[in-house]
């Protein structure tokens, strides 16, 4: 298995492609947690093609495909600077999002991708990696505790009219 992380341009292939990700995964991910009006307003205001088109093109965001074989296995996007979701102390990347398709789940791509954006955090003297892990999501949870995260603190994630509550999961690189 030959695995490939790569950073996404705006192209309007790369966007459809994303969007499709992104839908793809989100849906399976949180499909009968929520009303599934919620999900999909949350995914209209948050993820439309046009707002895929916008975030792409913020240059304190990143996107990466994970390619397995050439396949398309996942994504993940980084925020930097003032482009996080919330201020964290200190110097700070986050990651926030990350989704592995299902058929290339078990196969160190989350791992991969996480190894990826600390080397990042790190080039970029980062003090910290943070992420937002729902807390119903028990896998991520052990997942992220797994390999160095701890839990500092909590925040809401709005999905449509249903608050969830989020953990917010720190490592420290210094």
């Amino acid at each position: 298995m030959t695995t490939e992380i790569k950073h996404l341009t705006n192209s309007k292939q790369t966007v459809r492609n994303l969007h499709q990700m992104i839908v793809k995964t989100f849906w399976d991910t949180y499909r009968g947690t929520s009303a599934d009006h919620n999900i999909a307003d949350y995914l209209e205001q948050n993820y439309s093609l046009e707002q895929v088109k916008k975030q792409l093109q913020q240059p304190n965001c990143a996107f990466y495909f994970i390619l397995v074989n050439g396949k398309i296995g996942g994504y993940m996007k980084l925020n930097f600077d003032e482009a996080q979701t919330e201020n964290y102390q200190g110097k700070s990347l986050e990651v926030e999002k990350l989704y592995v398709l299902p058929a290339f789940k078990r196969q160190g791509l989350g791992t991969k991708l996480l190894d990826f954006a600390e080397e990042t955090a790190v080039k970029r003297d980062e003090d910290y990696m943070w992420l937002g892990v729902w807390s119903e999501n028990e896998k991520a949870k052990a997942f992220y505790q797994e390999i160095g995260f701890h839990q500092e603190t909590t925040h809401t994630f709005e999905l449509g009219d249903d608050p969830q509550t989020d953990l917010v999961f720190v490592k420290k690189l210094k």
